[in-house]
């Protein structure tokens, strides 16, 4: 990683292996939007939605999605921050995750989702082939290389002795699952069906 000004920055390139999809607004704790910059309008990957699918995958990958779990531990609470009753008590995450940006002009291509049974799903009545198909049109980014950067102020970023990730330091771990979380659970709505998974495309 580069150090620069006191503190330890690494980043990655990635790029979707098939397309993400932009600003399909369901979020939850799977699926969070991508979105387009406000003063930009290019698509961009909130750090606040990476910072979430990497620990998500942490405590699901790690502490058996009990989450918990996942708070009795330094490394975990450091990095991501943590309530009163966790190991460290009530304190901000160390580790900072930089909203990610495309690295070249996005290629932006439209998808479509058709709701084959639109009164089912919005009044209840039985699926029938007489309702017409109401097709939900949004955006997907292809073959466009994202940035991810993550760093911490060099002096939080000591190594942890004990428990899960004995002799890791909090960037080293947040890197590691930063690759995997976004490669094999993907970012993004509809990660489900394949949509939002990111593969290696440069040097780190």
């Amino acid at each position: 990683g580069l150090k620069r000004q006191g503190y330890e920055i690494k980043s990655v390139i990635l790029k979707p292996d098939w397309r993400l999809i932009v600003g399909l607004g369901n979020e939850s704790v799977y699926e969070t939007s991508i979105t387009l910059h406000h003063i930009y309008g290019i698509p961009y990957i909130p750090g606040s939605a990476i910072k979430g699918v990497i620990r998500n995958y942490i405590i699901t990958e790690k502490f058996n999605s009990d989450e918990k779990e996942a708070l009795k531990h330094e490394v975990f609470c450091l990095i991501f921050g943590s309530p009163k009753e966790s190991k460290m008590g009530e304190h901000k995450g160390k580790v900072i995750f930089f909203d990610a940006y495309p690295l070249e002009p996005p290629n932006i291509e439209p998808d479509v989702m058709n709701v084959h049974y639109p009164d089912y799903y919005s009044a209840g009545k039985p699926p029938a082939d007489y309702q017409n198909p109401n097709p939900i049109f949004f955006l997907t980014v292809k073959d466009t290389r994202f940035e991810f950067i993550i760093g911490i102020k060099e002096s939080n970023n000591s190594v942890i002795r004990t428990g899960i990730f004995k002799n890791k330091c909090p960037i080293e771990v947040s890197y590691k699952y930063l690759k995997k979380a976004l490669s094999e659970h993907g970012i993004g709505a509809k990660t489900a069906v394949g949509y939002g998974y990111m593969e290696c495309a440069g040097d780190d």
